[in-house]
């Protein structure tokens, strides 16, 4: 899933837009996937929509399955989607509280052994959505903290629109008193299956909130991502041309009737050299709108080249942290650099941090790290300083206060250093694997690693 931005555009192009801006930014080939996205509205004179792809291998098996069955496949969707149509089914029939504004954003929870999903709706969309490894379900601690992290980023991310409740996919049992109890919003458990299937015991009934929310949302025609059917291109259609063929027919027609050979020939000479006026027309205007989708082209692209992938740039500073405590990020500030009148940038981002230090030398090597992620003449990192700044209150052992200051440039998110591997905690129990409905490629990641002060 990736959320992107576009210029406006009509529906006749937007479908091509969306797509071109997706497999820019994916690593995916756009053969080897089916794509469909759900329009975010438009912010600042951009349009935004939230675009999610399938690998085709994975949807044509689908397909073979229903068609072997003997079934027509009317909706494949992502998981997280379908939780959304479930809780706005629930919502509309009373069965659970929704959250005192309607337009509120809301968070949706499923668990399992295997693992489980957090996902954000906002104003009637889904807007936000992570994976919860099986390893974190497994562990108390690990998940309420995983979940109060997500709850932070997205209020970060989404000034003023923070989430005002956390719906549980549970019955009967222990998580929603416990994470009631740690955070700071409203926790309601509901039974996805409410009123359906009485004899399945309350132990699987969470587990079944994807396959129930897909059949509320295809009943209700509210499924904004459906694979089976994505978006197309809206074909106008020309009435000039309708009235032509038809004036054609008619006029052919007559002359049938007519039967006078000259006037047969005459006429159709004339059609002959209207058809070839209209073709000429035809290509030109061609050649025209050719120009024109260069242009666009070009400007996407441009466009692209100014993003910074900041989930990107965070996950790579926690993987850069010392591991024995003696560096803290107190304060990350990151913003844009405005292009100048010319557009052109020094660079796409300026990036400072607030950081805490037991000694000089710890300071040095975290700021040495950026140095050493340039590779190539087109560094990733410039103008890096460190400067000392008044030491943080309170703490005797990072007594050291340093501000540090560097300038990002932008880089595709295949670029990136890759994860960092994932050393669980000794339990016992659980079992790594997808959590992911079947429209869905299970993640092999594991979770964040936990790092001192960030």
């Amino acid at each position: 899933m990736k959320e992107l931005k576009y210029p406006p555009v009509g529906p006749t192009e937007e479908p091509q837009v969306v797509r071109f801006q997706a497999m820019k930014e994916m690593s995916e080939a756009a053969e080897d996937v089916v794509l469909d996205y759900a329009p975010l509205g438009e912010t600042g004179g951009e349009r935004r929509a939230m675009a999610v792809v399938v690998r085709k291998d994975l949807f044509n098996a689908i397909q073979a399955m229903s068609q072997a069955a003997g079934l027509k496949l009317a909706g494949v969707t992502p998981r997280p989607y379908a939780v959304a149509a479930g809780l706005v089914k629930a919502f509309a029939a009373g069965t659970l509280p929704p959250p005192e504004d309607r337009g509120a954003a809301f968070a949706a929870l499923t668990l399992g052994p295997g693992g489980g999903e957090f996902t954000v709706v906002g104003r009637g969309e889904v807007t936000y959505t992570l994976a919860v490894p099986a390893p974190v379900v497994a562990s108390e601690t690990m998940l309420v903290a995983q979940i109060r992290r997500n709850l932070a980023v997205y209020a970060g991310q989404h000034a003023g629109h923070p989430i005002e409740a956390l719906y549980l996919a549970e019955v009967g049992g222990p998580w929603a008193a416990r994470l009631r109890s740690a955070l700071g919003v409203p926790v309601h458990a509901y039974d996805p299956l409410a009123g359906a299937v009485p004899t399945l015991s309350e132990e699987y009934r969470g587990r079944f909130a994807g396959a129930a929310g897909l059949l509320a949302g295809k009943a209700a025609d509210t499924l904004p991502i459906n694979f089976a059917v994505p978006r197309q291109p809206v074909v106008a259609k020309d009435p000039a041309k309708q009235k032509l063929v038809a004036a054609a027919l008619i006029a052919f027609m007559f002359l049938f009737v007519g039967g006078a050979f000259g006037y047969v020939k005459v006429t159709d000479g004339e059609a002959n050299v209207a058809r070839l006026e209209q073709e000429k027309t035809e290509l030109a205007e061609k050649v025209e709108k050719g120009k024109a989708s260069i242009t666009r082209a070009d400007a996407l692209d441009a466009w692209a080249k100014r993003e910074v992938v900041w989930l990107d740039e965070i996950h790579d500073l926690a993987a850069r942290m010392p591991a024995d405590d003696s560096v803290r990020v107190s304060s990350l500030n990151a913003e844009p650099i405005r292009p100048d009148k010319n557009g052109k940038q020094d660079a796409q981002a300026r990036l400072e941090l607030k950081l805490a230090a037991v000694n000089t030398g710890a300071a040095n090597t975290l700021a040495s790290t950026f140095g050493r992620a340039n590779v190539g003449s087109n560094p990733y990192y410039v103008g890096t300083t460190l400067t000392t700044a008044p030491p943080p209150p309170g703490n005797s052992k990072h007594s050291q206060g340093w501000t540090f200051v560097t300038k990002v440039n932008q880089r595709a998110p295949g670029l990136y250093a890759p994860s960092p591997p994932f050393v669980p905690v000794r339990r016992t129990g659980g079992s790594a694997g997808g959590s992911i409905a079947a429209v869905e490629k299970p993640l092999d990641q594991g979770p964040p690693p936990s790092v001192p002060g960030l």
